[in-house]
């Protein structure tokens, strides 16, 4: 006994000691294979490389010739090869595919099938079957299905004898109280037809968006190189400064050290220019990839663009906020599409209600057959019907009854949705039409600042002559003018692109087939295109 004692006592201990042990052995055993794992892999990914198959096709578009790129250019071809463009528009081809399978699933089905079998009991022989049916679903729920099959016999001992059998079912299954009715049966019908045009309505405006999108981008691009061709007139202008004022304090008209000073502008601005054109490289590669063409393509926008522009200048908006935002509220299609998906939770209410009723349905059978015989007949004989009704009484409606209240209350969401969507409407196109106001404030503040730096480079390089002011004061009066040259060509780019959204914001921006933005101001760009 007191040995069995001691082993009774030993066994727990013994499992407690062994179970730490094994738990410690596995970890360092599971450690070992992924280390062991992971070297193998990286030896054997030393000679992974892409094939040159993947790479052919970069080669075949890039031409060495330069694209040179106009506004409606670029938003063709950003149309044409954006990824992102491509997946929104894949989106809408999906969403329609879904509804023509819900368009095929109330018309005629029809399928053909069969089987051919061999058997071998004393005699061989090879049996088969052959079977052709058609399924219809109608509006009030009922489905019917027709079925023709025919089973033969052939033996392979010689008997060339074939027996022959027809067999005809027509079966209909109508629901009476749960699934039925024509906005019951048609739902996913219903739901879907309406996603394709949720589906189009996304789209149009996303289309809206990226042709703006590809503008701003585009402008930018034009602004990062109008500041960098600035940037090297600066750079020039400041060198010219200081050789002008060397001469000055060699003769003894200015103090050594603001020759200094001049230089170390003249220094500041030569690394302004060179970051300026770096900038610009960079931006023109990511705009490639934006278009969705080849790095090693030549790209050259048109510069033009921008200087029509700011010598076009901008004239004051004249907008009744209240006409456009009225535009909006009614016309908007993202908020067409929160609103009729109120509709839609209103449906589904519907649909759970009649989810809380059993199921009772009717159904009748029709089926008909032939004799035997070694060759096809349609000489139908054995008829046979059947009416009946099937249901079903659930004890337990709780999944329904959960249903039921969640579609009540995705209707209360699905209505706040569109509310604060349709107050977000109205925000957007006020916030818009401010900042219209405000870039068109600041387009005015900066011309105005550029004629004034104009003025004051002359007139500082007129007193500085004569002994008047520093250099200090010229190298100041040079900067506000590159500082104010680079503002007034962002605030009339600011000004458009803000444009431009107010009037997507709006719903009142167009673009043509091809993405192209339509509009007055378009217009005067490519009319002004045309003249030049």
């Amino acid at each position: 006994m007191k040995i069995e004692r001691g082993i009774i006592f030993f066994i727990p201990v013994f499992l407690a000691v062994f179970s730490g042990c094994s738990g410690k052995y596995l970890e360092k055993s599971a450690d070992r294979q992924v280390h062991e794992i992971i070297e193998e892999k990286k030896a054997s990914m030393q000679d992974d490389v892409l094939p040159e198959t993947s790479l052919a096709h970069i080669s075949d578009s890039v031409s060495s010739e330069t694209i040179r790129l106009e506004l409606k250019d670029a938003i063709i071809l950003a149309s044409k090869n954006n990824r992102t463009y491509k997946s929104n528009r894949e989106s809408v081809y999906l969403n329609i595919l879904d509804l023509t399978y819900q368009r095929y699933l109330f018309g005629n089905r029809y399928g053909l099938g069969g089987d051919v079998s061999w058997s071998k009991n004393g005699d061989e022989n090879i049996s088969g079957g052959l079977g052709f049916n058609l399924i219809r679903w109608l509006s009030t729920g009922a489905q019917i299905t027709f079925d023709i099959a025919k089973d033969f016999v052939r033996y392979l001992t010689g008997d060339a004898d074939t027996d022959i059998g027809t067999i005809v079912a027509m079966n209909i299954l109508q629901p009476l109280l749960k699934g039925a009715g024509r906005e019951i049966a048609q739902e996913d019908l219903i739901q879907a037809e309406r996603d394709a045009v949720y589906g189009i309505r996304s789209f149009l405006r996303y289309r809206k968006n990226f042709s703006i999108d590809t503008t701003e981008k585009f402008l930018q691009i034009l602004l990062t190189k109008n500041r960098t061709d600035n940037y090297y007139n600066n750079y020039n202008s400041l060198k010219i400064t200081r050789e002008r004022i060397e001469m000055l304090a060699e003769a003894g008209r200015l103090p050594p050290f603001q020759v200094d000073q001049a230089r170390q502008n003249e220094y500041a601005a030569y690394q302004r220019w060179i970051n300026a054109q770096n900038s610009y490289v960079s931006a023109l590669d990511n705009f490639k990839i934006f278009l969705g063409i080849p790095m090693e393509s030549v790209v050259s926008p048109d510069e033009t663009l921008l200087e029509r522009l700011v010598e076009a200048g901008i004239t004051e908006p004249d907008i009744d906020v209240n006409e456009f935002i009225g535009n909006a509220v009614k016309k908007r299609l993202d908020l067409l599409t929160d609103y009729d998906r109120v509709e839609d939770s209103k449906r589904q209410i519907k649909i759970a209600l009649n989810n809380l009723k059993p199921r009772v349905d009717l159904i009748m059978n029709v089926t008909a057959s032939t004799d035997e015989e070694d060759h096809p007949t349609v000489d139908f004989r054995n008829f046979s019907y059947r009416a009946g009704v099937e249901f079903d009484l659930p004890l337990s409606k709780l999944p329904e009854r959960n249903s039921y209240k969640r579609a009540l209350i995705s209707l209360n969401s699905a209505q706040r949705n569109f509310e604060n969507k349709r107050d977000t409407v109205i925000l957007d196109v006020f916030q818009q039409s401010r900042n219209l106001e405000e870039y068109y404030q600041s387009y005015v503040i900066q011309k105005n600042s550029l004629l004034l730096a104009g003025k004051r480079i002359e007139s500082t390089d007129l007193l500085l002559q004569a002994g008047r002011a520093t250099t200090r004061d010229l190298l100041d009066a040079e900067e506000s003018y590159l500082s104010a040259k680079n503002d007034l060509a962002s605030a009339v780019v600011n000004y458009i692109v803000s444009y431009l959204k107010f009037l997507y914001s709006s719903e009142y921006l167009e673009v043509d087939d091809e993405g192209m933005w339509k509009g007055e101001l378009y217009e005067n760009i490519t009319k002004e295109n045309t003249e030049k």
